[in-house]
């Protein structure tokens, strides 16, 4: 699949010319969806236009691979996506659409961007933003000292194939500002370290200002900033404590918090990476992580979570809605 320019254009919004996923239309009907306890409604005292104006929907950690279930659960996911009576405006797209570019070579990098790329072709109709996890980077694993030198190495690739300058952008859209951050930072020992890195931090410190006080600001991240289920992941506690290695959440979760008191109009922020739902909030802030699309790697749920997706709901007086919802 060739990936096609589009603009953006939701809810009276126009001129996010982005590079993306845009296909033709959604065939089929959708499977049952059964709506999990955490579709709660958020309202802040004083707030009564809560009028919707935009629905995501947050398909996160993918993973496809060609062999297994994944192509025919992703094309069922993508037409219940499409298929809901209450459409979703846009996609966004959590990290990890891919089993893996860490460890594998080209070819085989290539060959699950092109295979994610044709059933979104075939069975989404709907604009896709981008956020990069870490099994999208191409090389950081074993072998990254042979493959460093190659243009396509580390995100170079992923860059090329969503068509973006960077990973970590932002834009407005139906009255709320929109942060993506690149949570993958290069380690020297081991793969990454999920945090913004200096200068990426400086660049969201800049952004915030320039927002103003009144407009609500929502961030996605691949990485939690901050999460519940990052100490669950694994069995961390066996050492007799609590321990959430710097690979599950942000490391500078700290830093990224003081940075979100200074700006209270920061009101939700998405993540994946850990395959688990959770919802943390903190100083006013929501801290929401959306599942996964395909469960444990493809073999059935997630611990107590289901294969699924979440639907968002933001409103024009910066509350919002979230439920995760199994296909």
């Amino acid at each position: 699949m060739v990936l096609g320019d589009f603009t953006l254009s939701f809810n009276g919004m126009e001129g996010l010319s982005r590079r993306g996923l845009l296909a033709g239309a959604a065939a089929g009907v959708a499977a049952p969806i059964l709506a999990s306890p955490f579709g709660e409604r958020h309202r802040r005292p004083g707030h009564h236009h809560n009028r919707r104006v935009l629905r995501i929907a947050h398909l996160t950690d993918i993973h496809l691979k060609p062999e297994g279930k994944g192509v025919d659960r992703l094309t069922e996911c993508l037409k219940t996506v499409n298929s809901l009576t209450e459409k979703p405006d846009v996609i966004f797209q959590g990290g990890d659409i891919i089993m893996d570019a860490l460890n594998e070579d080209h070819g085989r990098v290539e060959a699950q961007y092109d295979l994610v790329s044709g059933i979104f072709d075939r069975h989404n109709s709907l604009p896709v933003q981008h956020c990069i996890g870490n099994h999208d980077i191409w090389g950081w694993g074993t072998n990254a000292s042979k493959l460093q030198d190659h243009d396509d190495f580390g995100k170079n690739y992923w860059l090329k194939w969503t068509g973006l300058e960077k990973p970590n952008r932002s834009f407005d859209a139906a009255g709320w500002h929109f942060v993506f951050l690149d949570s993958l930072m290069r380690a020297p020992k081991g793969a990454y370290t999920a945090h913004l890195g200096e200068q990426q931090l400086k660049w969201l410190e800049a952004d915030f200002q320039a927002v103003p006080k009144t407009t609500p600001i929502c961030m996605v991240s691949h990485v939690p900033i901050l999460s519940a289920c990052a100490a669950l992941f694994g069995q961390y506690e066996s050492a007799g404590y609590w321990h959430i290695p710097g690979a599950l959440m942000h490391v500078d979760g700290r830093k990224i918090k003081d940075l979100m008191w200074k700006h209270p109009n920061v009101r939700l922020c998405l993540s994946g990476h850990t395959h688990l739902v959770n919802k943390v909030e903190y100083n006013g802030v929501t801290h929401y992580c959306g599942g996964s699309v395909c469960g444990a790697w493809w073999n059935g749920p997630m611990q107590e979570t289901s294969q699924g997706f979440s639907l968002i709901d933001l409103h024009a007086d910066g509350t919002f809605h979230t439920q995760y919802l199994t296909y």
